[in-house]
């Protein structure tokens, strides 16, 4: 097959979260079966720099970045406007055999959407969390937006793919055919024995006898750290050994959680260290006792609480970025977004802290080996291009 990828962001852009990393699996995966794969993304990569070449070949995959319009529109507010994207869409679109999208609601998304149909090529779309709405006027304009082109798209897309029976609930309450829908867990390769020991207790300047919780996230709003404090907040009181390690960087919500926590920042039960990537990341999860996150919207599954969980540590998550099984499996919580649910997930994961971590480990193993995933999205790509070419 030859399959396009049009997404706001790619490889090495890791600042912008799970997605870059997923669909990176996947291109990378699909030309690792034989597939020709192709990449339309933006050059985004941090607040400061942009991505670049403009062109380039990594792995088997055809890369092209388009210039946005503004770095600092994309970093600050996830709006992407990538010059000369639509005019080689609508060029290059009838030479793929499928598009694939990430994202309800971009530019990217929509002109993919309007030249799949121009053009007459089946689209897939990964939601990854973005489909539910928000509350007051942003709320209102999304209602608009998803009436004028995101229920239309799911209606006619060839292949949706879910992370979680949640999500999957959510494009059908949007207008998708139920044919179309798709459960697809994350992809992930399993990391070994981190290069570097002692990272997280050196950064957060830990002591030998300190238990770590980790939170590992944007520090926003959205993501619920406040709520993660509040919840752990007699444990750290009653357990001076006991420490939250916050990892992120502040999309401006740490002012209002040191302000309202100051007193659990000046007996050092929280500490605050800024983002990790690539490596370090890997290094930090795997020295953590238990990895936390209680995010506020539905973003379904957390790839940062998934990467704990490969490395062997324990998670708690709310629903709201829910790992299918992890509860049953035994390495882990997925809780509601109540206080003392966390809390008691988080005491249990604690004294259960090397047990829970093999069942976590394991667990990933099972349901998210990059290879078994890929061979699955694989085989629904198949499926969903078959059906349309057999269409009427």
């Amino acid at each position: 097959m030859r399959i396009l990828q049009v997404t706001p962001y790619f490889l090495p852009a890791w600042a912008y979260g799970g997605p870059p990393r997923v669909m990176w699996e996947y291109a990378s995966g699909l030309a690792r079966l034989g597939h020709e794969v192709t990449v339309f993304t933006t050059d985004v990569l941090d607040a400061d720099e942009r991505a670049g070449p403009a062109r380039e070949r990594l792995e088997g995959v055809e890369v092209r970045r388009f210039a946005n319009v503004s770095n600092t529109l994309a970093w600050r507010a996830k709006k992407y406007l990538p010059r000369g994207l639509l005019p080689a869409l609508l060029r290059d679109a009838r030479s793929f055999d499928a598009i694939h999208v990430t994202d309800a609601r971009t530019f990217l998304t929509a002109a993919a959407y309007g030249t799949a149909r121009l053009r007459d090529v089946p689209l897939c779309l990964s939601a990854h969390g973005s489909l539910p709405g928000s509350a007051g006027l942003r709320g209102k304009l999304k209602r608009l937006y998803d009436r004028a082109l995101v229920g239309p798209m799911l209606e006619r897309a060839a292949l949706l793919l879910a992370q979680t029976d949640h999500e999957a609930r959510l494009y059908l309450e949007a207008g998708a055919r139920p044919e179309t829908v798709r459960l697809l867990p994350l992809p992930l390769e399993l990391p070994g024995v981190p290069a570097e020991q002692g990272l997280l207790r050196r950064r957060a300047q830990l002591s030998d006898g300190a238990r770590a919780l980790l939170f590992l996230g944007r520090i926003h709003r959205l993501k619920g750290l406040d709520l993660l404090v509040e919840a752990v907040e007699p444990l750290l009181v009653d357990d001076e050994s006991l420490v939250l390690v916050v990892v992120g960087r502040d999309d401006g919500h740490w002012d209002e959680v040191s302000n309202r926590f100051s007193h659990l920042l000046d007996r050092g039960s929280v500490r605050f260290i800024g983002p990790l990537y690539g490596e370090e990341r890997f290094a930090a999860y795997a020295e953590a006792d238990v990895f936390c996150l209680t995010p506020r919207h539905w973003e379904e599954t957390s790839l940062a609480a998934l990467e704990a969980a490969a490395c062997g540590t324990p998670v708690v998550v709310s629903e709201q970025a829910e790992i299918p099984g992890l509860t049953e499996s035994g390495g882990g919580f997925v809780v509601p977004l109540e206080r003392d649910s966390i809390r008691a997930a988080v005491e249990t994961a604690l004294a259960r802290s090397q047990e829970m971590g093999a069942r976590a480990r394991e667990h990933v193993e099972r349901r998210h080996a990059k290879e078994a995933v890929v061979a699955r999205l694989e085989a629904y790509l198949l499926e969903a291009t078959a059906a349309e070419r057999s269409a009427p």
